[in-house]
């Protein structure tokens, strides 16, 4: 069998990871049962300052895995971490997925045939994220606010949802189209335990203005785990207004824009509407509830990254 240093792999796998080593495991676990040969596809552990266990388990899987290595990046940030994983990707295409996720067996064999098959060649490829739970969640809450799915058919996206693309969990780009923008944005993302968004977003909405074809398949899934954090009113509100702040950040900061006229225009209904659904708030009402109060939350943050 050839060693590390001689694998021409045809796609790279880039799992950045910090102080998550029992989940890691699993998403190891998953990369390294793919149906796609082994030969064909390298998988890039880029370790961003852990100090738990992680060690030990990357190196159990470096010895029963000649195609996984792993590298260190000491500046902390996931933005960063996967531009580690760029510079060191040998494969023609990249794939990335979170280590707190678990790649379905065949997804680097599907990935590899929507590039090679699909034209105009897709500058990107992605499909669905499932949640799996770290408990069961609370009555309210439903998979749809942890689930990323852009339909049930394989098609190229197209606006709105080719502004903003896949989820960082489940994308794949070929390499050189990643050089050619750059990468990441290092000053966006999650920061060691520090809530960040929307690198990928940028990404994408830089893609989306040169009219890059994005690729999804729902067959290209990916399972994301979702602990009981996720499931909690206070992080949903929190995180829906990191989000709006941070789209915000990416298509500008012009305060009396058409698109934010628009978006004070419908801030209105939606509190309206939310009060309603919170005085009727039992069973599935409570569920619609917490969906309008996450788009008035990232509407509301928005329109604070708007004006700041």
């Amino acid at each position: 069998m050839k060693t590390n240093s001689e694998i021409s792999p045809i796609i790279s796998v880039v799992v950045c990871t910090y102080n998550r080593a029992e989940l890691l495991n699993q998403c190891l676990r998953s990369l390294a049962e793919q149906s796609l040969d082994s030969m064909q596809y390298e998988v890039i552990i880029v370790d961003n300052n852990s100090t738990d266990n992680t060690r030990e388990i990357v190196t159990r899987y470096l010895e029963d895995n000649k195609h996984f290595r792993c590298v260190s990046e000491p500046r902390q940030g996931l933005s960063i971490a996967r531009n580690k994983g760029l510079q060191e990707a040998q494969g023609r295409y990249l794939a990335f997925i979170d280590d707190d996720a678990k790649a379905s067996p065949n997804w680097l064999e599907l990935i590899v045939n929507a590039f090679e098959t699909v034209r105009p060649l897709p500058a990107a490829v992605g499909g669905e994220i499932r949640p799996f739970y770290e408990v069961p969640p609370p009555y309210w809450f439903s998979d749809d606010f942890e689930l990323r799915s852009w339909g049930s058919e394989s098609k190229f996206l197209e606006y709105p949802a080719s502004m903003f693309g896949f989820s960082g969990s489940n994308m794949a780009f070929p390499k050189h189209i990643l050089c050619t923008y750059g990468g990441f944005d290092d000053t966006l993302g999650m920061k060691g335990a520090e809530i960040g968004l929307g690198e990928e977003a940028d990404l994408f909405f830089r893609m989306y203005q040169s009219q890059a074809p994005l690729w999804y398949d729902p067959a290209i899934q990916v399972f994301h785990w979702t602990p009981v954090r996720n499931t909690t009113v206070a992080y949903r509100m929190k995180r829906a207004y990191c989000a709006g702040r941070s789209r915000a950040k990416i298509v500008g900061s012009t305060l009396f824009s058409a698109e934010t006229v628009h978006e004070l225009l419908r801030l209105p209904a939606f509190v309206l509407i939310s009060l309603v659904l919170m005085i009727r708030k039992e069973g599935a009402r409570r569920t619609e509830l917490m969906k309008f109060m996450q788009i008035l939350f990232n509407r509301l943050g928005y329109l604070a990254g708007r004006i700041s």
